[in-house]
């Protein structure tokens, strides 16, 4: 009998564990994070596999979530959404909890998703990773149908983008490469060129977003008789316009071109400050691409938005492999942007050609008598007025809610801070009248008084609404015309 309790006592404890185990295993999450590619405007699904994961929600053994980030706003709480944007949306079945975003819009690039299962022991957890990208394109460097001398080395160059970076293949006549044909990621090679060489040879660029192909045919003739076929010159590499200064103004797209030609067809190596572009080129802020125009081969560094990083010296190295290597250097430099300011009325107006975020201005004034500056740092929240024009940016700042002084001529100076740019100051300094508007003294009879004011007596409180009306009025129009004859 104690025998029988106690292998019934044990069965139980057996059991007991098992379900245990099966509890704690049932929350983890199955699946693992992934990184997503997507073109804007997708739909996308994320999904966390959890089995039974209805079940057990119903159960209210575990609560499940989605978040944005570890430390962000979260989304949605098992069935509940709680995001208020409408972007989002989940859905639930047996062993799939699943995050839906029905647009991908540009903000979600390089977003990160996450999926928690609570319980009162470790939560788990996933991270889904979410990137815009681009379809592969692909292009022939140079002309596309070639024709070369039987044992000559020659490379044909494939230009591919894409985001993810897309994989290369080639085919020749649509079947695996002859043997002796080499590749080297999107360059073909032909160490010694063989009539059985010739054909039509195809670039496939391809990412998780779809694939695209270039073709190319290559004629091999034979050396003896290449006076009858039309081969093409063969000359040593030249870069052409070896120096050059470019300006570019903050913002703006910016393009660099190396123009060249060659022969056996040549590569491309840019280098910024003495650094190979290769090791640091970013596809979303800076891309290479070449086109032909006759002989001429042009290869181009884009700059999507040119920024203070972007200062330097560039170069473009062209080399075949065979002693011809030349080089152009170009020097970028910024076009700083314009900054005019002028003070009527105790209102400094000012006006910029910068188009981007302006974070504050430094306001620094003096006295004519005065050695130094003072300074004032104003947020751009705190302008009157801030606003976009077709040139740039203008604003205007109340100078007399400043403790600047009063009933004086005063010089001023002013420098726009920005984020991404540095600092721009304005042309020249300016010289104008501050008056108290309450306590002018002396000045209340000046003409120029009168015309920013007109009262020849203190305000009454009666009227004292309708003359700040009037001075309103009248800095508005001066500000208008101010930006006309900017």
């Amino acid at each position: 009998m104690k025998q029988k309790i106690l292998k019934n006592f044990s069965f139980y404890i057996i059991i007991y564990i098992i379900g245990f185990s099966t509890y704690s295993w049932s929350q983890e999450i199955l699946n693992k994070g992934e990184s997503y590619y997507v073109k804007n405007g997708d739909s996308l699904e994320l999904s966390c596999h959890i089995k039974n994961v209805i079940k057990l929600t119903n159960d209210e053994s575990i609560s499940v979530a989605w978040s944005q980030g570890q430390d962000t706003g979260l989304i949605a709480s098992d069935m509940d959404v709680q995001d208020e944007s409408g972007r989002y949306d989940v859905s639930m079945d047996q062993d799939h909890y699943k995050l839906i975003i029905p647009s991908i819009t540009l903000d979600d690039d390089k977003k990160t998703f996450v999926c928690t299962s609570y319980s009162e022991g470790e939560p788990y957890q996933i991270t889904h990773n979410v990137f815009i990208g681009e379809p592969p394109t692909a292009s022939i460097i140079g002309k596309k149908n070639k024709t070369i001398l039987e044992g000559e080395e020659f490379v044909l160059e494939c230009q591919v983008s894409g985001i993810p970076s897309p994989e290369v293949t080639w085919l020749h006549e649509d079947k695996p490469l002859p043997k002796g044909v080499k590749t080297n990621e999107n360059k073909l090679i032909f160490e010694k060129a063989k009539f059985s060489y010739a054909g039509n040879y195809k670039c496939i660029a391809s990412n998780s977003l779809g694939t695209a192909s270039v073709q190319s045919k290559i004629n091999i003739v034979d050396a003896s008789k290449a006076i009858e076929f039309p081969v093409e010159v063969k000359e040593h590499v030249k870069v052409y316009d070896k120096s050059e200064q470019v300006s570019s103004e903050f913002g703006k797209e910016l393009n660099l071109t190396c123009k060249y030609t060659a022969y056996p067809e040549a590569s491309v190596l840019w280098t910024f400050n003495g650094r190979p572009l290769d090791d640091i080129i970013n596809e979303k802020t800076t891309k290479i691409f070449a086109y032909q125009e006759g002989k001429y081969t042009f290869s181009v560094l884009n700059i999507n938005t040119f920024q203070i990083s972007n200062i330097g010296q560039y170069k473009c190295n062209v080399g075949n492999g065979r002693g011809g290597n030349e080089s152009k250097i170009i020097n970028v430099i910024p076009i700083i942007p314009e900054v005019d300011i002028n003070v009527s009325c105790n209102t400094l107006y000012f006006e910029t050609t910068f188009q981007g975020d302006i974070n504050k201005l430094r306001l620094y004034w003096k006295t004519p008598s005065s050695l130094n500056f003072s300074v004032l740092e104003i947020e751009s929240k705190d302008f009157t007025i801030f606003k976009p024009t077709s040139n740039g940016m203008s604003g205007a700042i109340e100078l007399a809610d400043y403790n600047i002084t009063k009933n004086h001529y005063i010089n001023f100076e002013t420098i726009l801070e920005t984020t991404e740019y540095g600092d721009f100051k304005s042309k020249k300094q300016v010289t104008a009248y501050i008056f108290d508007e309450k306590n002018p003294g002396k000045l209340r009879s000046s003409n120029e008084y009168l015309k920013c004011f007109d009262t020849e007596t203190e305000p009454s409180s009666g009227n004292r609404n309708s003359i700040l009306l009037t001075k309103t009025f009248i800095s508005a129009l001066l500000f208008i015309a101010f930006g006309i004859l900017m």
